[in-house]
């Protein structure tokens, strides 16, 4: 895409929830406020559809429901989960979770390999 490393420091950490973003963003030396707003309007469009997504796709397993809108989605992603259901709502926190601590040991490997 033709990136500079700020651009790709503001972008990289999208699949977070804000506040681990917006920090991990701003370590890097991208745009906190850009990646914030990002990660808010991915969110948002995750919760809209995840529902409707999941029926298109025909995926039934709650676990995958779940770690698909969590990882997707974020922490407002993870609201819809736990209305889908109580399995949707942990394997979605957890999989947030998870992306959180994996984008930041990574985020800083991947800026630094595109410096």
């Amino acid at each position: 895409m033709k990136l500079d490393v700020s651009q790709a420091a503001t972008l990289l950490p999208k699949s977070v929830t804000t506040a681990i973003g917006m920090d991990v963003a701003a370590t890097l030396g991208g745009l906190p406020a850009l990646v914030g707003a990002v990660i808010i309007l991915t969110s948002i469009t995750g919760n809209l559809t995840a529902q409707w997504l999941c029926r298109a796709l025909k995926i039934t397993d709650p676990i995958a429901k779940g770690i698909a809108i969590g990882s997707a989605s974020h922490a407002i992603g993870t609201a819809k989960a736990l209305e889908m259901g109580q399995v949707e709502g942990a394997m979605s926190s957890l999989a947030v979770a998870l992306a959180g601590v994996v984008t930041a040991f990574l985020a800083p490997v991947f800026v630094n390999l595109l410096s």
